[in-house]
């Protein structure tokens, strides 16, 4: 019931983001030109009222030429790690649990 999302210029830089938000709240918060790609944006499209391209994952192909630059000028890659943009559901239990016999 959330979408991960950030907006990007023509050029590909991104301009906002990345975020995760309930789709209802994202309405009037997006450039209205703005076209939205993913499966967030097809399963919300209705609520988003934006035009959805047809990429629903990244290719092969746009992953490496977002890359090739850095890649060709032998840049050692960063590191891999995880972005997290939500709190986590989970919490640490406050106390012992209490046990009783049935």
């Amino acid at each position: 019931k959330e979408v991960y999302w950030a907006a990007y210029d023509a050029a590909g830089r991104c301009t906002d983001g990345p975020h995760v938000d309930r789709p209802a709240d994202l309405v009037g918060k997006l450039p209205a030109v703005a076209n939205a790609t993913g499966e967030g944006a097809e399963v919300y499209a209705d609520v988003l009222g934006l035009p959805v391209l047809g990429a629903r994952y990244p290719s092969p192909v746009s992953l490496v030429a977002a890359a090739a630059g850095e890649l060709l000028a032998g840049a050692r890659p960063a590191a891999l790690t995880p972005l997290y943009l939500r709190r986590p559901d989970a919490v640490e239990p406050v106390g012992r649990k209490r046990v009783t016999r049935a």
